[in-house]
């Protein structure tokens, strides 16, 4: 995608990173790219991640290393009991322990997380580092940091994320706009009717034209990124609530079962029954 560049200071801040936790009733579109990498810990939250074209279920103790200006967000659901939802960020430049030679291999970490990087099962010893970072003296913050990102790059159990292929092409303002735009009234109707005439109107372009400079810029076509949201936005109603199946099929914005279950069995590999039937988020933290 061709999200929005947050610029970081980190001079006015007096730091070499950023590090801030995040307590919200939930995570909204705000889909965003910038030159630093970033390290997030969603303790509290379940809805979909979006890194580069990849776009999957995220759960309590989601743990992903985010390249450089690689586009990312993570969107949920208000939850209906008002807990607040949690994460735990760390944004710091590639460079930063690059005078520290026993530091180098780093780079190769780094090198990897262009394509986002999920963690699958991290360990409590980097969860209780990463919850107690704040209260850490600012020399032992450092020093955390590099024992944090040392047990990263020893952690075998990890997978890419977004597709060897996808590369973020720079564009002007305007047009970073207009795809954060277009992107967040996706997410924000999903439940409602939406067609390529549609928003080719909304961006003031012919359907062909949009559907070409969607996929240049998102990495999916139109109908395979809404297809894809709109069942993850499913699978968290169908993994949070006890709504019957077919009003969920309505309200993530399929006009009918048969429609919805044909989708949701082609990518998710099961029917949506089944899925809710077999569903144990897995949290990796004890």
């Amino acid at each position: 995608m061709k999200p929005s560049l947050e610029v970081l200071k980190f001079a006015t801040s007096q730091k070499s990173y950023n590090f801030f936790k995040v307590d919200v009733p939930c995570f909204v579109p705000y889909w965003h790219y910038h030159p630093e990498l970033e390290l997030t810990l969603i303790t509290k939250g379940q809805g979909t991640r979006f890194v580069g074209n990849s776009i999957l279920p995220f759960y309590d103790y989601d743990l992903v290393l985010v390249g450089e200006n690689v586009p990312h967000h993570w969107v949920s659901l208000k939850r209906e009991d008002d807990v607040m939802q949690q994460a735990y960020v760390f944004q710091f430049p590639k460079d930063i322990f690059g005078n520290i030679i026993e530091c180098a291999a780093f780079g190769a970490l780094f090198q990897e997380a262009q394509r986002g990087i999920h963690f699958r099962s991290p360990s409590t010893a980097v969860i209780e580092k990463i919850i107690g970072f704040d209260a850490l003296h600012p020399v032992q913050q450092v020093s955390a940091l590099m024992g944090l990102l040392s047990k990263l790059l020893a952690d075998d159990n990890r997978v890419g994320l977004s597709s060897k292929i996808y590369k973020l092409n720079a564009v002007n303002s305007l047009q970073n706009f207009k795809v954060k735009e277009t992107i967040s009234y996706i997410l924000e109707n999903l439940d409602k009717k939406l067609t390529v005439n549609m928003l080719a109107e909304r961006t003031h372009m012919v359907p062909q034209s949009f559907c070409r400079w969607f996929k240049s810029s998102v990495g999916n076509s139109f109908v395979t990124f809404l297809n894809a949201a709109r069942i993850e936005r499913a699978c968290q109603l169908l993994t949070t609530t006890e709504t019957p199946i077919k009003q969920i099929a309505y309200q993530s914005g399929f006009e009918s079962l048969s429609h919805f279950n044909r989708t949701f069995k082609h990518l998710k590999g099961e029917s949506p029954r089944d899925l809710r039937s077999n569903f144990m988020p897995t949290s990796g933290f004890y």
